[in-house]
């Protein structure tokens, strides 16, 4: 079968792969217009089924053998003994102490939380690099590039923030950002913090105990992709310099990012062949692949897992985007 899938980020190279090993002709259309940033966090202490997709996201990175590194976390707020039992399960270990560099009480958690060398997945997707559009007749959908139409039993419209601009689906995009700092304290650069009571959270940015780590959980901005969007550093490193010491502003950047109605992600059928999968909510590089094999498995064997059906936003005319799904 011949599949074409338009969109060549996390989703788009996960389904390549996926589709490839299945024996199936796949041709993946990307124009290259997004920064790909080298490495993006993955981590286990998710809430409910998200954590089987990003189970099976790590299977997946395993599989095809992208790089990771695994540091370990503190959780610094209230979370419940469901959550710590679900995150056991799957084989994190998680010990509660006081943390004397940040002066607070937090979980550490073993083998929740790594870095993905993301970009060595997409890089070695081969990819058509040109912009694509959507038609449609009859039910059916037609990929067209440089004016010519594309021959494709199924087409699969991953394209992150602009999957709205390509075909109707009620998602918006996004800019989500965070800021590269320096500071005192060498042990960020070694270990993730996830702060649900000032509301940041700090990750490694070389992950070899430089004085350098990467702060966000910003404000999600309401943007078309692309467009030059300026943000205010100060609210996430103000919060932030209340537990950890000497941070200082090196730049912050960001990219865009696709957000559904309750901010999980989607996927659906569309028209008789075309087929959607996207809304990643700012964390997917957790469930990107996790959503990509759902999908499979919706197309070539009919499994529903409704939780995170397109249908559930249906009647839904307009919405104001929430908090990426990541945050307990």
């Amino acid at each position: 079968m011949k599949v074409a899938i338009i969109g060549a980020g996390i989703l788009g190279s996960s389904l390549f792969y996926m589709l490839k090993e299945a024996g199936h002709d796949t041709i993946v259309i990307d124009p290259r217009v997004r920064r790909i940033f080298p490495s993006l966090i993955h981590s286990l202490l998710l809430k409910g089924k998200d954590v089987e997709l990003a189970r099976t996201s790590l299977d997946f990175y395993r599989k095809v053998r992208i790089p990771m590194k695994e540091f370990p976390s503190i959780t610094l707020g209230k979370v419940s003994e469901d959550l710590i039992s679900l995150w056991s399960s799957e084989g994190v270990e998680i010990k509660e102490q006081f943390i004397d560099w940040i002066n607070a009480s937090g979980l550490v958690a073993i083998g929740g939380d790594r870095l993905v060398y993301i970009k060595r997945l997409i890089d070695s997707v081969p990819i058509i690099r040109e912009k694509a559009s959507i038609y449609s007749s009859n039910g059916k959908a037609y990929v067209k590039v440089n004016g010519k139409s594309i021959d494709a039993d199924i087409v699969i419209l991953s394209a992150g923030p602009w999957n709205n601009l390509l075909f109707k689906v009620n998602t918006k995009s996004y800019y989500c950002w965070a800021s590269l700092v320096t500071t005192e304290e060498r042990r960020l650069d070694s270990i993730f913090i996830y702060d649900y009571e000032l509301n940041y959270y700090s990750r490694p940015f070389l992950g070899i105990g430089t004085n350098t780590a990467i702060v966000g959980d910003g404000e999600a901005i309401e943007s078309p992709p692309c467009k030059k969007i300026k943000v205010n550093s100060e609210e996430v490193l103000s919060k932030a310099r209340k537990r950890l010491k000497g941070l200082f502003n090196i730049y912050t950047n960001g990219e865009f990012c696709e957000g559904t109605p309750d901010m999980r992600p989607a996927y659906g059928k569309l028209l008789d062949n075309l087929y959607y999968v996207g809304g990643l909510d700012g964390y997917g590089a957790e469930v990107g692949p996790g959503m990509a094999k759902l999908l499979l498995d919706f197309i070539f064997h009919g499994h529903e897992t409704k939780e995170y059906r397109l249908e559930r936003f249906k009647g839904i005319i307009d919405f104001k985007l929430g908090k990426e799904p990541h945050e307990i």
